[in-house]
């Protein structure tokens, strides 16, 4: 409580509900306002430290749908580089035997020329005559085995 006597402020909230007397006969102080009233606050109490502290089933289910996924994506694009890799191989494959078998063809046409080159008769005749002096027979030799000697039996 204050005195009107002194320079300490009132304490409105601190005065009783009965009118306060300051001595002189004729005044009377007013009572003091009551304090606004505040709304009371509910206290909920909960498990603290030991509630359970699961996350929730949905987002269990998303994290493992992610996971999932990013499992398929990994082996989808492992299945590409194996894909991928094995067509490189066959298709070098297929280049290097290409290669060979127009290296093969081509081998193969030179060595026609070559026969019908090396056995021509002209170009027999031509080396017998000018390498080895060879000269066209003139007159020929014929053979007749059908009279031959009957054949003597020894007895």
């Amino acid at each position: 409580m204050g005195y009107s006597t002194s320079n300490a402020a009132f304490a409105y909230d601190m005065q009783s509900a009965y009118p306060a007397y300051d001595g002189s006969a004729a005044r009377q102080l007013e009572p003091a306002p009551s304090a606004a009233s505040r709304p009371e606050l509910g206290v909920v109490t909960g498990a603290g430290r030991e509630a359970s502290q699961g996350v929730s089933p949905v987002f269990v289910h998303a994290v493992k749908v992610f996971c999932i996924l990013v499992a398929l994506f990994c082996a989808v694009g492992a299945v590409r580089v194996v894909v991928s890799s094995a067509c490189a191989g066959i298709l070098n494959a297929n280049a290097q035997l290409a290669n060979e078998l127009e290296a093969a063809q081509t081998e193969s046409s030179d060595l026609e020329v070559m026969h019908s080159v090396y056995g021509s008769s002209t170009r027999i005749r031509d080396i017998a005559e000018g390498t080895y002096g060879m000269v066209d027979a003139t007159d020929g030799v014929t053979i007749d085995l059908g009279d031959a000697p009957a054949s003597s039996t020894a007895e």
